[in-house]
């Protein structure tokens, strides 16, 4: 079964700052020349849920719970969004 992890050559910081209203974003970084990718609201949560590990049925239904939304509205966006971080190097499978 496939997980997926941030890359080991990765620097990232975010800014969960939800109750004051604003969206959450996650700056990312590949060391040691970049260049840097800025993931704004769902994307920004799909990382934090990386982050953590995870299959893509885990970060589908993490990402669909933190959204209210049922898994099956959320999973076709996760999956090309963690296509495209794999594509570009700052997120890995094993």
């Amino acid at each position: 079964m496939t997980t997926y992890a941030i890359a080991d050559d990765i620097a990232w910081v975010s800014r969960e700052e939800l109750d004051a209203g604003g969206l959450p974003v996650a700056y990312v970084a590949p060391l040691p020349h970049g260049p840097a990718v800025v993931l704004e609201g769902s994307a920004c949560l799909v990382w934090l849920l990386v982050a953590q590990g995870g299959t893509l049925e885990e970060i589908v239904e993490e990402a669909a719970e933190l959204a209210g939304l049922a898994p099956s509205e959320v999973a076709a966006d996760v999956e090309v969004l963690l296509t495209d971080l794999v594509a570009m190097g700052v997120v890995r499978t094993q």
